[in-house]
C-alpha cells in the first residue's frame, strides 16, 4: 500500500526531474516563412531532445523510433531541410536554422522602425503607415524569386532604392521582373537597371516600355537602312560592269 501510495510521488519526481525539451516560439512564429512542415518541425524537437540528452552519433531511426514517425518520413525531412541550409547532418546543427530566423526578425525589425520614424510626425502618421504596407509588399516579391528571406543588407538595399533614391514600387518589381528574365538574381543588376532608367529619366513601367519600343524600332529601320545602302552599292557596281560589257 505504501509503494501504490509512492508512485504519483515518483512520478512527479521524475516528470521535472528528466527536464524539458522547449522550443523557441520564433520557430513556430516563422514556420510558414522557412517552409516549414509538420514533420520539420516534430524533427526540430526531436533535434531539441538529444542535444539535451548530449547524444550527438544519430541515424534517421533514432528520430523514428523516439518520434513514433516512419523512418522515410524522417529521412526526407531531414534532406529538405539540410538543402535550405537549416541544419546540418553532421551532428544535426542549427546553427543555418537560427541564421534564417536572425534575418526575418531583422526585416521585421526593420520595417517596424521605419514605421515608428514616420509615425514620429504627427501629420504624417497615415502616410507612414501606408510606405510601411507598401514596403513589406515590395519585399515578398523579392523573397519569393529569390526563393529565401532576404538578408538584413538586402532589406535595407531596397528600402534605400523606395526612400532614398525614390523609385516607385512598380519601377522596382518591374527592375526584378527583367533580372529575372535575364536570370541575373543579385540586387547589384537591379540596381544597375534602375540606375540606367533614372539616367534617362524613366519613372513609370509606361515610359520604359515606350522607351523600349522606340530603341527597338529605331535599330530596326537603321538595319533596315543598312541593308538599302548595301543593296543600293551592289547595284551600281553591277550596272557599272554592265555598261562595259555593252560598250
Amino acid at each position: 500500500m505504501e509503494v501504490c501510495n509512492s508512485f504519483p510521488f515518483r512520478f512527479c519526481n521524475e516528470l521535472c526531474s528528466t527536464g524539458f525539451t522547449l522550443l523557441p516560439n520564433l520557430i513556430l512564429k516563422y514556420s510558414s516563412r522557412l517552409n516549414l512542415s509538420s514533420n520539420d518541425i516534430l524533427v526540430l524537437v526531436a533535434c531539441f531532445y538529444f542535444q539535451q540528452q548530449g547524444k550527438s552519433e544519430l541515424q534517421s531511426k533514432d528520430f523514428a523510433c523516439l518520434l513514433n514517425m516512419p523512418e522515410k518520413g524522417v529521412k526526407t525531412s531531414i534532406e529538405s531541410m539540410t538543402a535550405r541550409g537549416l541544419i546540418s547532418e553532421k551532428g544535426y546543427d542549427l546553427c543555418g536554422l537560427f541564421e534564417k530566423i536572425s534575418d526575418i526578425w531583422a526585416i521585421e525589425n526593420i520595417m517596424q522602425d521605419a514605421h515608428q520614424e514616420a509615425a514620429a510626425s504627427a501629420e504624417q502618421v497615415s502616410v507612414g503607415e501606408i510606405q510601411s504596407q507598401r514596403f513589406d509588399t515590395l519585399l515578398q516579391p523579392f523573397e519569393r524569386e529569390f526563393g529565401r528571406p532576404l538578408s538584413q543588407i538586402e532589406c535595407a538595399t531596397i528600402f534605400s532604392w523606395h526612400r532614398d533614391k525614390g523609385y516607385s514600387e512598380s519601377i522596382i518589381l518591374e527592375a526584378l521582373k527583367r533580372a529575372v528574365l535575364r536570370g541575373v538574381l543579385n540586387l547589384t543588376y537591379i540596381d544597375r537597371i534602375l540606375g540606367q532608367w533614372s539616367k534617362k529619366n524613366l519613372r513609370t513601367t509606361q515610359e520604359v516600355d515606350k522607351h523600349e519600343e522606340q530603341f527597338l524600332s529605331s535599330r530596326l529601320l537603321n538595319k533596315e537602312k543598312g541593308q538599302s545602302d548595301r543593296e543600293a552599292r551592289i547595284k551600281d557596281k553591277e550596272d557599272k560592269y554592265k555598261d562595259l560589257y555593252i560598250s
